[in-house]
């Protein structure tokens, strides 16, 4: 490890001052772990939260919750406990990585708390920058790894995020040059990566933010589908766990999209459904009290079509999750938080 100039290690002793009350805090939140721990064993199965991490990293949330509330980012406190996950899982003193950030040597800072500073600070200089291009939620969390220069890659290539821009433009900085990726985010692709940042990034933050696991369909008996149809339409979408958006996919030939991979997943169980979110959303019955297999739809979503135009789709599992294909893949997804809960537009129920 780099030794830390006499300049930066006064300041993190000054933090570390400076933030007495925090470094407290963080002792309770351990105290308060080890507790929860006891109660899960007594028989308490509740997830009060949605992001998906180990004590060590979920000890420091309420320190990342008031540096997010500082920066103005409240709404990415769970992206960012999972984003510390994928850097270190909490391990070492630097745990966002956040000393290049600070332009020093990685693994400068030798202060937990002066790095959630830092890389808070600076992923929110990454969100204001993708908010005033009106780029997508997830590209800035792939610009944390790849630096801002992804968000203008991004807004010259449609302004939403996808695997493949991450893709092109790892590969475009590294001159082609691939390295051996052996992580299971990696197997759809051939198990390697381009030499540059890691253009899995998004994937690997998303695997720490699902709200369950994704053998847990929800309320199974509450469907107005019926408890044997829904687990059916469950099962189909499933199968495409993982796989990347397809823009105007509607079949496992090809991939999907988010209409794409409901009008096929219901197609399979003898609905008909119309091709596009839009048309769906028409065509399907509104609810006010959604239940599992009813859709859920979203605004907004695409920057090309006017602000009120119904443009993503999903299946609702529960209060918190969704199942859709959208930039990041197919998989779950929080719809009540972030991005999705500002461009939510209602539920409806699909009939034969």
């Amino acid at each position: 490890m780099e030794v830390v100039s006499g300049k930066v290690a006064l300041t993190i002793g000054q933090q570390a001052a400076k933030h007495w009350k925090k470094v407290a805090l963080i002792g309770l939140s351990f105290f308060l772990v080890s507790v929860s721990g006891v109660a899960m064993l007594v028989g308490n199965p509740g997830n009060s939260g949605t992001a998906k991490v180990n004590e060590t990293v979920s000890a420091w949330k309420p320190v990342v919750t008031q540096y997010a509330e500082k920066y103005k980012i409240s709404d990415y406190v769970d992206v960012i406990l999972a984003i510390i996950m994928v850097e270190t899982g909490g391990a070492g003193p630097d745990i966002m990585q956040s000393s290049e950030s600070l332009g020093l040597p990685p693994n400068t800072i030798t202060d937990p708390i002066v790095s959630i500073d830092a890389g808070v600070r600076h992923f929110a200089s990454v969100i204001k920058n993708a908010e005033e291009n009106k780029l997508d939620f997830w590209t800035p969390v792939q610009s944390y790894n790849f630096g801002t220069g992804f968000n203008n890659y991004v807004k010259n290539h449609g302004k939403l995020y996808t695997f493949d821009l991450a893709s092109n433009f790892a590969k475009d900085l590294a001159k082609g040059k691939k390295v051996k990726y052996s992580n299971p985010v990696a197997d759809f692709n051939g198990n390697f990566r381009y030499a540059y940042g890691n253009m899995y990034y998004v994937m690997l933050v998303q695997q720490y933010l699902s709200a369950g696991s994704s053998g847990d369909i929800g309320n199974v008996e509450a469907s107005a589908l019926g408890s044997e149809i829904y687990k059916e339409l469950m099962t189909e979408v499933s199968k495409y766990n993982g796989w990347p958006y397809v823009w105007g996919g509607s079949g496992p030939k090809v991939g999907f999209d988010c209409s794409g991979l409901v009008q096929y997943a219901f197609k399979q169980l003898g609905f008909s459904l119309p091709r596009t979110a839009a048309e769906q959303y028409s065509h399907t019955i509104p609810v006010a009290d959604p239940k599992p297999g009813d859709l859920i739809f979203f605004q907004g979503t695409n920057s090309a079509r006017p602000s009120g135009s119904i443009t993503h789709v999903g299946i609702y599992v529960d209060g918190q999750r969704m199942y859709d294909a959208n930039n990041s893949g197919i998989g779950y997804s929080n719809w009540n938080q972030g991005y999705w809960k500002q461009h939510f537009a209602g539920f409806g129920r699909v009939v034969k």
